[in-house]
Parts: C-alpha cells; sequence; structure tokens
C-alpha cells in the first residue's frame, strides 16, 4: 500500500571551493515536492517503511552538471521507528564506482539534539545486486534504540548525478527475543565444533516462514575462509538485533534471499550461523560475501567497525571474537583437510583467479576496505594459531601510534600525526581504496616522540576516500582519510 507523506525538502548542493566547516561553503538549490511510502506489513521482513525518491524529485540543471560534485541532502520524519537504515541508489548511467561516494547519515529520536554525522561510503556495486542499486553500509542507530527522524547526504563523484534513491528505515527490536542460551546453540559430539548459536537463537520476531526458507541451497567445496567486518558498532548491547537488522538489509534490499554471510561473530566470542544451511556440521553453503569468491569460501564476518578513520567508531577486534574466529576455521579447514598457512587459486571480482591465502580478507578479491585495517592487520597471526591450534590470541603491540589526520574530510592539505615510542625507521605512504598505492609521504629515521606530517593532494587524485599508512618494522597500521577536489 502507498500512503502520501508530507512534502519533504530535497537540496541539491553544489560543492564550491571554501574552507571545511560541517561540508563546505554551499550553494543550495531547493527542490520540494512529495514521495511516497511503503508501510512494510508484508510477512518476508522487518516492520518499518520505505522512502522513494524519483527523477522527477532530483533533476539536476545543466549549469550544476558541469561543476565538480554534487551533495544530495534529505531529512525525514518516520511514521514508524526504526534501528537502521539502508540507503540504495541509481545513476544517470556514469560508471562511477561504489567506493566513491560519500555518504552521511545522522538519526535521532525527537526529545533529542540532532547527533554528531556517521560518514561511510557507497559499499556494494550495481551488479552485485538483484535490486541493480548502489548500497551503502548498513547504517545502525548507535545505541541499538529505535528514532524516528533521519538525515542523509550522497556526495556523488565527479560528472555524476543521482537519479533514483531509496531508504528502507526498518525496526529490528524484537517483543520477544529467542533464546541463545544451550538449547539453540548446534553442537555435535565431534570435540573440534564449536558452539555455534542457531538461527532459531538470533530470529526473534522476523517471519517465521523464513527461518527455514524455501529456496535451495548450493553446497559447495571450500578452498578458502573470507574474513568480513559488518561495519557496525563494536559493542552492541543486543548482537543479535544487530543480526536481524543485516538479514533484512540483505534479503530485502539487495534481494540476497538469505543473509549474505555463512557465520557471524560478536564481540563475546558467540558465534552465530548466518545462512540457512541444513547440512552446516559437515557442508558448506555458497554465501553472498564476497562476489565472485563465493564459490570457493566460507564468508565469517566480525560485528563491528576495525578500519580507522571511518564511522561509527573505529575498534580493534576483542580478544574474544579473535579466539572464536579462530576456532571456527580450524574446525572447517581440519574436516577439510586446508592448510592454513596455504595459498590456492579463487575467483575474484571482477573476473579471473587469483592465488591467495586460504584465510584472506573481503578486500584481497573486492574494491572495498573489509574488514578493516585492524583487524586485516592481524590476518598472519590469525593463520599462525588456526596452525597451531593455539586460540588464545595475544597480538604484540606496534611501537608507535597513528593519529586521525586533521582537518577530515579536507580539501588539499591536512596533517597526519604520530607518536613513536623509540627511534625507528618510518616510511608513510598514501592509498587509493582499491589498495593502490598513490603516493610515498615520508622515508626515514624519526625519534622517539609526536610528530607529523602535512600532506598536500596530487592534482590528478580524484576526490574520494583514501588510505594513510605507517610502517616501522615488521608492523603497519593505516587509517581513513576523505578528500574533495
Amino acid at each position: 500500500m502507498k500512503l502520501p507523506i508530507p512534502a519533504i525538502s530535497l537540496l541539491i548542493l553544489f560543492l564550491l571551493p571554501g574552507s571545511f566547516s560541517d561540508l563546505f561553503a554551499q550553494t543550495f538549490v531547493q527542490v520540494s515536492g512529495q514521495t511516497q511510502t511503503a508501510l512494510l506489513d508484508s510477512d518476508n521482513r522487518l516492520p518499518g517503511t520505505s522512502f522513494e525518491w524519483h527523477e522527477d524529485l532530483l533533476t539536476v540543471s545543466d549549469a550544476l552538471r558541469t561543476g565538480e560534485q554534487i551533495t544530495y541532502s534529505f531529512k525525514t520524519e518516520s511514521p514508524k521507528p526504526f534501528t537502521g537504515l539502508a540507503i540504495g541508489w541509481d545513476t544517470d548511467g556514469s560508471e562511477a564506482v561504489a567506493a566513491e561516494f560519500i555518504i552521511k547519515v545522522r538519526s535521532w529520536t525527537d526529545d533529542q539534539p540532532r547527533p554528531e554525522w556517521t560518514y561511510t561510503t557507497g559499499y556494494i556495486e550495481p551488479a552485485d545486486s538483484l535490486s541493480g542499486l548502489y548500497w551503502a553500509m548498513l547504517y545502525v542507530t548507535p545505541d541499538g534504540s529505535a528514532h524516528e527522524r533521519f538525515e542523509i547526504e550522497i556526495t556523488a563523484p565527479e560528472q555524476t548525478t543521482i537519479s533514483y534513491l531509496t531508504v528502507t528505515a526498518a525496526d529490528a527490536r524484537a517483543e520477544t527475543e529467542s533464546d541463545s542460551n544451550e538449547e539453540n546453540r548446534i553442537k555435535l559430539v565431534d570435540p573440534e565444533m564449536p558452539a555455534i548459536i542457531s538461527r532459531s537463537g538470533w530470529w526473534g520476531d522476523l517471519p517465521p516462514g523464513e527461518l527455514e526458507p524455501d529456496y535451495s541451497p548450493q553446497q559447495i567445496s571450500i578452498t578458502h575462509a573470507a574474513v568480513h567486518h559488518t561495519v557496525t558498532a563494536n559493542s552492541p548491547s543486543n548482537p543479535a538485533q544487530v543480526v536481524r537488522q543485516i538479514w533484512d538489509w540483505h534479503v530485502n534490499d539487495n534481494g540476497w534471499l538469505d543473509i549474505g554471510y555463512n557465520f557471524v561473530i560478536d564481540h563475546n566470542g558467540n558465534i552465530y550461523q548466518g545462512r540457512y544451511n541444513p547440512w552446516l556440521e559437515t557442508t558448506d553453503v555458497r554465501g553472498a560475501h564476497a562476489g565472485n569468491s563465493n564459490s570457493q569460501s566460507t564468508g565469517i564476518a566480525l560485528l563491528g567497525q576495525f578500519e580507522p578513520g571511518a564511522n561509527p567508531q573505529v575498534g580493534d577486534p576483542e580478544t574474544a571474537a579473535l579466539d572464536a574466529l579462530i576456532q571456527l576455521i580450524s574446525w572447517r579447514f581440519n574436516q577439510r583437510g586446508i592448510d592454513p598457512l596455504g595459498s590456492a587459486s579463487i575467483p575474484v571480482n571482477p573476473g579471473g583467479s587469483e592465488v591467495l591465502p586460504t584465510i584472506f580478507g573481503h578486500r584481497d578479491v573486492s574494491n572495498t576496505a573489509c574488514p578493516g585495517e585492524n583487524l586485516y592487520t592481524l590476518l598472519p597471526d590469525i593463520r599462525n594459531s588456526v596452525d597451531t591450534g593455539e586460540s588464545v590470541f595475544e597480538p604484540e603491540m606496534p611501537p608507535f601510534v597513528l593519529g586521525q589526520n586533521f582537518p577530515n574530510p579536507f580539501r588539499k592539505f591536512t596533517t597526519i600525526p604520530f607518536t613513536l615510542e623509540e627511534e625507528l625507521e618510518v616510511e608513510i605512504y598514501l592509498y587509493s581504496m582499491t589498495g593502490k598505492r598513490v603516493q610515498k609521504l615520508f622515508s626515514g629515521t624519526l625519534s622517539e616522540g609526536e610528530h607529523d606530517i602535512t600532506l598536500e593532494m596530487e592534482r590528478d587524485l580524484a576526490s574520494g576516500v583514501y588510505f594513510y599508512e605507517i610502517k616501522a618494522g615488521e608492523f603497519n597500521r593505516g587509517r581513513q582519510m576523505i578528500y574533495f577536489r
């Protein structure tokens, strides 16, 4: 059922040269109009509201099309409360990469002031979603509570305009939480199999008919394990609620039949069965988590945000989560006879195959920062732990601290702070979103103490998300920055 809602003002912003405040100085072209909301009362998804803005509301004049970038800004009140936002869009046909879109999101209740923005980027390409749309990473309310209002700004890449936009505001709270205690944990006699919370253990009030969906899962023989992060809060008070939110986004917005991950692990080390798999104890099924690599890998996601410089607030994986990850991979690899220190050929995006470590990060096969630098740099230790069977994880800390660049986002110049605990040979590099090294920022010996370097972006670099990385000895750490030309 389609119901009209009050007129919503959509602001199309043309970015002009100037200093950074909330964003850069802008000229506002205001377009008013109505959209429709579809109340989600069907039996196959979370309750909530779907918003759509069509091309007639998003038309941009030829004069604005000649500019470098356009930011689309909109805000509204949802008729139903929500705990997460799925944000998708289409373009005018230009071949933009999802990660080149910069998104700002915030939400609140009527009795709260507007909070700080959460920054993210485009995450899913149209070719990877049955919807045919670009999608940002799922936005989950920071404390898991229900909100009524949201505001979103999307900055498109240069020479790109948005022709359609949809936002699904869904409520993942459950009137009756499922019991994730022992009776809902899958555990066989096999001593190597970790305790896994069944789908019914986190399902809550999701439609019961979808608990065991009627599609036929595809059995696969894995050669690899793909490690992910969910880009949600690092220590959610209700992890099962976040898993439900991800399920709804994957199934009903992206059209992936089921949650894309085969397993999800929370900060307490609880392992959740993800994608439907009636043969879980002995056989893997194809997920929807790493593009072409899905055919030969099991996808394991740690709940949290481990990419420095991104939002929500970055963190480090908890030891309990890492131990659970090691135990889970050890069990599956021992079943399959897979060497955790080995490498094997696997399909990658956009096509072809590469020889990769049998335990790899999502970024190794797709254009993404996943699983985040703070988890990705631990993969060598994870491989070693799976090999030795010692799941107690105590990573050695680097002898330096890398700070967040400021200002961020920035134009042309920004400062990168870091502190050395001893005199070190240091190298600092700048990388594109795809992992390509684009600039050497520093190389040399520095004394113990606080330091900073000033980065001047090269003229030929496009606006978007970049990463800077410091290397010293066997250690490296990176952070994310956002650059506007």
